[in-house]
């Protein structure tokens, strides 16, 4: 198995690395899942040792005493014991006791699932924004290509008495400030390449990375009232203090068992001599007793009152912090629905703009060939070309930041709702 993981591992970073596969890494190298998987195991633990709480107790006791007289004589005394007691009744707090760690194990799988859910969330926003500051590069690289051929048009024309050198000087201006873009755009996408490699735990070379399909538009509808009915059923913080105020409720049921009385059985049984010999010390003397108790707290200064009281205002107080998350939840899914709203509009818009300049840059490049258009005119359109060749970018790459923010709110494949 780990000789097919490895053999996977330099196939992906030989042939190229998708989101999937990213993601797997980054789920598998994580110290955080690690960490609270290791919590998990501690609970379960945690609860098992309640079911000891049903079972009988047995002790093996045996001592030996040896005194001397004043004349001299040494007497031994060998007292051998069986003692085996179980309690019958207590209140209910061994049950209830045993739910509330259930309660608990629940609680910790669900804080462990949402830190999972976390680090796939954080592997999918380092991997769109890689690929947008690699597109946004691209971009940056693709002006200052159209530039550079530009000013050596500009050159041409003022060589030739045909341009003012301020027109040569405006697009040597231009093509600086290209190349402060391109710069920063390789720094961006330099820092959000190491936090990836960083959560991976392992170099990725960057022509290795799939870009994402396209989005289909018209499938990218969603009903509001599903997505809130699957975040209620699926989020993990929220099941997390759903199974945390299960865990007091059994809390204030244990504190209210101090109400009722306790029944304990017992069954002893012992062996005394004063002979060493293990054959009479088991078979003289013999004592068995047997012993049904009832404890039952009348009275103690009503400190059992005032417990569960305590007990009612942390449910309240828990009852409290769950409606303001869902409160929390509620506003983060109308953004989510928002944000993706949003970016759909302007890659639609964007993508016409595309379209526009595209075909705008061309008309004015051969018309400043031809010495009918100014530079001025040609750099700006080479801006707005560009200009709409990012917007579209970020768009695009919105769309899928969006989807993958609304998945980690509702907590489900949106393919699912």
């Amino acid at each position: 198995m780990r000789i097919f993981l490895l053999f996977t591992l330099l196939f992906a970073s030989c042939f190229g690395l998708n989101l999937n596969e990213a993601i797997a890494l980054a789920l598998k190298n994580s110290q955080r899942i690690q960490e609270e998987e290791f919590n998990v195991k501690k609970a379960q633990n945690t609860k098992r040792a309640q079911y000891g709480n049903f079972a009988p107790k047995l002790e093996l006791r045996y001592s030996i005493t040896q005194n001397t007289r004043v004349n001299g004589d040494i007497i031994t005394t060998n007292l051998s014991d069986i003692h085996a007691s179980y309690n019958l009744f207590n209140g209910l707090k061994d049950f209830y006791s045993l739910k509330r760690y259930e309660s608990l194990e629940s609680a910790q799988r669900y804080l462990s699932e949402a830190t999972r859910q976390d680090i796939i969330l954080l592997a999918k926003t380092l991997y769109i924004q890689i690929l947008e500051a690699r597109d946004n590069l691209a971009i940056s690289t693709e002006s200052i290509r159209l530039l550079e051929l530009q000013r050596r048009q500009a050159e041409d024309f003022y060589l030739q008495g045909l341009k003012a050198k301020s027109d040569l000087l405006s697009v040597e201006v231009m093509l600086a400030n290209a190349k402060v873009t391109q710069s920063n755009d390789k720094n961006t996408l330099q820092y959000a390449l190491l936090s990836l490699q960083k959560l991976l735990n392992q170099n990725i070379a960057l022509d290795s990375l799939e870009s994402l399909r396209p989005q289909d538009l018209n499938a990218l509808n969603f009903e509001r009232a599903k997505l809130e009915d699957s975040m209620l059923h699926s989020r993990s913080e929220y099941l997390y203090l759903c199974a945390l105020l299960d865990s007091l409720q059994y809390e204030k049921k244990i504190a209210q068992g101090a109400y009722l009385p306790k029944f304990d059985a017992t069954f002893s049984r012992l062996w005394y001599s004063n002979d060493v010999s293990t054959l009479n010390r088991l078979g003289t003397n013999l004592q068995s007793q047997a012993k049904l108790s009832i404890t039952w707290n009348v009275f103690n200064g009503l400190s059992d009152r005032y417990v569960i009281e305590s007990k009612h205002f942390e449910i309240l107080s828990a009852q409290s912090r769950l409606v303001d998350l869902k409160r929390e939840l509620n506003l983060a899914l109308d953004k989510a629905l928002s944000d993706l709203n949003i970016a759909k509009e302007q890659y639609e818009v964007s993508k016409n703009a595309v379209s526009l300049a595209e075909e705008s840059y061309k008309i004015v490049q051969n018309r400043y060939k031809q010495n009918i258009e100014t530079s001025r005119e040609l750099l700006n359109s080479e801006v707005a070309l560009s200009q709409a060749r990012l917007h579209f970018n970020q768009s695009e790459h919105r769309i899928n930041l969006a989807l993958a923010n609304l998945e980690r709110i509702v907590q489900d494949s949106l393919n699912k709702i």
